[in-house]
């Protein structure tokens, strides 16, 4: 520096003589005479000049090399020449400018949800017995009446053919005791037989048929529960888990809570599928029924879905301050996942109100601060580095986004977020 020499002069004159500089070499437990003997203790003249000393020292490395502070966690150094003028460097997020090719409907929310199944059913044993045959496995795509499992059957087999029997011998019955009503009858009109042996065989005649009949029902009872020594799949769908082995008795009595061998496993119907999702209250105004969506699967994010909002909950979650929105998947297929997760995009309901057919270039409104009458808009476009204001027009807004006619170009990259505190010329971070 051009100032190094004068600055030296300055610092020799105020240096502290010799003769008023305390003496270092006196000891700390000197007697009375070396108290006598020791340097005078210095002026306050002198510790002054120190102070200035220091004072001068601090003045100039701010003014020749500049400051350091501190900042949320960072070290910054600005100097303070040609640079003295320029503000922080800001934080902000950036944006890069796109064009919108399509032409659907524009993106009004999006959320998070789960894929849940409208027809989820538990399969249970209706007989209770010991499993000897399992014949699906976790994940299987079934078909409604297909055979899962089978229970031994030996003693509802006994039960079948015993009722069997039993039906036949009262099929007997009942053809003897038609045979012997008619005879009776006839000679009961022809008054060669008393009425008392009318009746009589009249009785033993209805008797049989009852026997027959109740006979029949015992048959059909026995060959139903024989028919469930089978389980079979009660709807179409995939399994979700199975919660039985080969081996495992199973009691129908016991239901799911007095033996969890009950249950056999769970089965989602595939063609009906939902995504409910927990919406904010302060965006549920944004969602109607009906409106259009996009449905992305994170199991699959190259695949995409249409759907609809079918039901918005008229209840809200007030701990979480959230609403729930059910929304019907309309082409589901082997690729969802039951319980999995899916990004839904909930779409402006008309195509109109999209942006036009040329598509044009979208910003986040948090990109923009919105002149009064709504037609223009300022953005803060990074260049160099350094944020720069810029002017834009603007056209429509759908929800959170505002289409621009003129101001960006494709590839620019803008400040969003916060643009209340950027100011231009603004350095920003990274």
């Amino acid at each position: 520096m051009s100032s190094q020499p004068d600055i030296r002069a300055q610092l020799r004159s105020l240096s502290i003589p010799k003769d008023q500089r305390p003496n270092s070499a006196s000891g700390k437990g000197g007697g009375a005479g070396d108290r006598a003997t020791a340097a005078p203790r210095p002026t306050a003249k002198a510790r002054g000049g120190w102070g200035k000393v220091l004072g001068i020292i601090v003045v100039l490395l701010f003014i020749g090399e500049g400051v350091f502070y501190f900042k949320a966690g960072s070290l910054y150094l600005f100097g303070l020449g040609a640079e003295s003028g320029k503000a922080a460097a800001a934080d902000v997020s950036l944006f890069t400018v796109t064009e919108r090719t399509d032409t659907g409907p524009m993106p009004v929310h999006t959320a998070t949800g789960k894929i849940v199944s409208d027809h989820k059913v538990r399969v249970t044993t209706k007989v209770s017995g010991q499993i000897i045959e399992l014949l699906f496995e976790q994940g299987d795509m079934i078909q409604k009446g297909q055979v899962l499992a089978r229970l031994e059957s030996v003693l509802p087999k006994a039960r079948r053919d015993e009722a069997a029997a039993a039906l036949i011998k009262a099929k007997a019955n009942l053809a003897y005791q038609k045979t012997n009503f008619e005879r009776i009858e006839r000679l009961f009109k022809e008054q060669n037989a008393p009425e008392i042996e009318y009746a009589e065989a009249k009785r033993a005649f209805e008797e049989s048929q009852a026997q027959v009949e109740q006979n029949q029902a015992l048959l059909d009872w026995s060959e139903k529960v024989l028919r469930d020594c089978e389980v079979v799949a009660p709807i179409s769908g995939v399994i979700l888990e199975r919660n039985v082995e080969v081996g495992d008795f199973v009691a129908a009595e016991g239901g799911i809570g007095a033996n969890a061998n009950a249950q056999f496993g769970t089965i989602a119907d595939m063609d009906v599928l939902r995504v409910e999702v927990d919406i904010s209250e302060l965006d549920i105004a944004r969602i109607r029924k009906d409106m259009p969506c996009k449905i992305t699967p994170d199991a699959y994010k190259d695949r995409k879905y249409e759907g609809h909002v079918m039901w918005i909950d008229p209840g809200a979650n007030y701990s979480k301050a959230t609403v729930q929105v059910k929304v019907r998947i309309e082409n589901p297929d082997r690729f969802l996942r039951v319980e999995g997760v899916a990004q839904v995009v909930f779409l402006a309901p008309d195509s109109a109100s999209a942006g036009g057919e040329s598509g044009g270039i979208w910003i986040p409104a948090s990109a923009c601060s919105v002149s009064s009458d709504g037609k223009s808009g300022r953005v803060f476009v990074v260049n160099d580095g350094r944020l720069k204001e810029s002017t834009v027009s603007l056209g429509q807004k759908v929800a959170s986004q505002l289409e621009v006619t003129d101001g960006l170009t494709v590839g620019q990259k803008i400040a969003s977020g916060n643009i209340e505190k950027l100011s231009d010329g603004q350095r920003i971070k990274g």
